[in-house]
């Protein structure tokens, strides 16, 4: 069955075709009755089914000329509407000739069987003498419904713009401002070029003011300090459309002007105050670069000239030393004896922490030169070194393969040696001594770990564990003066990672550090 639609809303118009269509009818469909009149006469249809409010030629006047054309006069007519819906708009449709007078929304199945059944009556209704004149009795009727819902309308409009706070305003095709709420009076007579000449400065421009006039295009929130008759000033946003005259041609601007005052103040205020902040910080922050640089110094100075004296002490205590155990010489008691011998071993003591120190401040001086670096080759090295001077030590060294990173080759060394050094050390008394150098998951990412079986620490003091100078065994138990996991830890912060521990009383400890991002590209970790 070939059947035509006549529908101005395009949802409604698709979904009954792809209905219809889905039972096997042939549709067409048209958005006014006056493209559907001219549809039908090319092809006359088995059924039409038309809205009645649509624009061009409404579903009434449809219905009339279909039923005065000699070719169509015949054809069933269904009217299938969401508008004209009472009991005389059915009548008339009934009085203008139609077959089925439906009322939307209607059930899609049942619509069809509704069409169907009316294609398939054939029944045409005579139309009455007095049809012209109740057409034209409905017609008024909706008109002046139709005008006093647009009253209705505009009432509501002009209160939501009489309430609103901002200003609204129109212009004609020459920028000068026409027409404004009532608010906005100050507006009239002006210019939009006046208007974009008062641009507040300072501010980002985003759009040239002649160019916005020349293309008349939509603008949003430029910013303008409006000045009242008592002097002050208002800062305003403003933002505009262009809009068309019923004949489609652009007859001006219509737009609105919001008062942004308290925002903007608010916003050059935040300004000033974090400009004031960041000069601050910057004084700072240059303030405690200078005193830690001349803290630095200071250290360096201090143990690099405390290495001489020292060094003379430790020197003159050896001779003297030297010089009392020579044949023949007797008469010095034990405890003097004994006393040197305490020279000696603290002389060299501070020898060993000033030269620590010395390079503590030195990983801080040097410049860092990120580049590849094979953390494997490096603790193989360093575990050869230790096995050399202690070849009768037992202990099992286990080096994961392809340990890679980007970080400095030189301070990565220093961490390593720290950190297995510590390892050999704390396993010695360990009767199957066991070290070793991994890493847990992959890529630039992986954490790197020293492991070791030996004697560990108790976590309760592992804060301790990174600050100068403190130990967490015993004086005498272990050697050393508490500077390498303080220069461990300097050197992975300046590769802007971290390094921590794990570990238990006497059930070993393992360190672990992790690099920051780099751009030197590397292969990934193997885990």
């Amino acid at each position: 069955m070939h059947i035509l639609i006549a529908e101005d809303d395009e949802n409604s118009r698709l979904m009954l075709s792809t209905a219809l269509e889905a039972r096997g009818h042939e549709v067409q469909a048209a958005p006014d009755g006056r493209q559907a009149l001219e549809l039908a006469l090319a092809g006359t249809p088995d059924l039409i089914v038309s809205d009645i409010l649509m624009p061009e030629l409404d579903g009434y006047g449809l219905c009339r000329a279909v039923r005065a054309h000699p070719q169509l006069s015949g054809v069933p007519f269904v009217f299938y509407t969401a508008t004209f819906t009472d009991r005389r708009d059915e009548e008339l449709a009934y009085q203008l000739g139609a077959d089925l007078f439906l009322v939307k929304p209607c059930e899609i199945d049942k619509l069809i069987l509704e069409l169907e059944s009316a294609a398939s009556r054939n029944a045409i209704r005579p139309v009455p003498s007095d049809a012209d004149a109740l057409y034209a009795e409905r017609l008024r009727d909706k008109l002046d419904k139709k005008i006093t819902e647009l009253e209705e309308e505009r009432t509501r409009l002009r209160d939501f713009a009489e309430a609103a706070a901002d200003w609204f305003w129109e212009t004609d095709m020459d920028g000068v401002i026409v027409h404004t709420s009532d608010g906005a009076w100050p507006l009239r007579g002006l210019t939009l070029n006046g208007l974009f000449a008062m641009r507040r400065p300072g501010l980002p421009r985003p759009d040239d003011p002649a160019q916005l006039a020349r293309e008349v295009r939509s603008f949003r929130d430029v910013v303008i300090d409006w000045r009242q008759q008592d002097g002050s000033v208002r800062i305003m946003a403003l933002s505009a459309r262009p809009w068309r005259d019923a004949t489609g041609h652009i007859a001006g601007y219509r737009g609105s002007a919001r008062d942004v005052s308290r925002q903007v103040r608010a916003e050059e205020e935040l300004r000033a105050l974090n400009q004031e902040l960041d000069e601050r910080v910057r004084s700072r922050t240059a303030s405690l670069k200078a005193a830690f640089e001349e803290l630095e110094s200071f250290s360096y100075s201090v143990s690099h000239d405390l290495r001489g004296p020292l060094r003379a002490i430790h020197g003159f205590a050896s001779v003297l030393d030297t010089e009392l155990n020579s044949p023949g010489v007797s008469g010095l008691p034990d405890s003097a004896r004994d006393a040197l011998q305490r020279i000696l071993r603290a002389a060299l003591r501070m020898e060993h922490l000033v030269d620590d120190l010395l390079e503590l401040a030195r990983v801080t001086r040097l410049p860092l030169q990120r580049q590849p670096v094979d953390l494997s080759a490096l603790a193989q090295d360093i575990t050869d070194a230790l096995r050399n001077a202690e070849p009768s030590r037992q202990c099992d060294i286990r080096i994961q393969p392809g340990l890679l990173v980007a970080g400095d080759v030189g301070l990565l060394r220093i961490v390593l040696d720290n950190l297995l050094r510590n390892a050999w050390k704390f396993s010695a008394p360990t009767a199957h001594a066991q070290i070793e150098v991994g890493s847990e998951g992959k890529g630039q990412q992986a954490v790197i770990y020293v492991r070791d079986n030996g004697v560990g620490f108790d976590m309760a003091h592992a804060d301790k564990l990174f600050h100068p100078f403190n130990r967490l065994h015993r004086e005498g138990e272990f050697d050393g003066t508490g500077i390498g996991l303080a220069l461990v830890q300097r050197i992975i912060r300046r590769h802007n990672g971290r390094v921590w521990a794990r570990s238990e009383a006497g059930a070993g400890a393992t360190f672990c550090f992790m690099l920051g991002d780099t751009e030197t590209s590397l292969p990934s970790i193997a885990a």
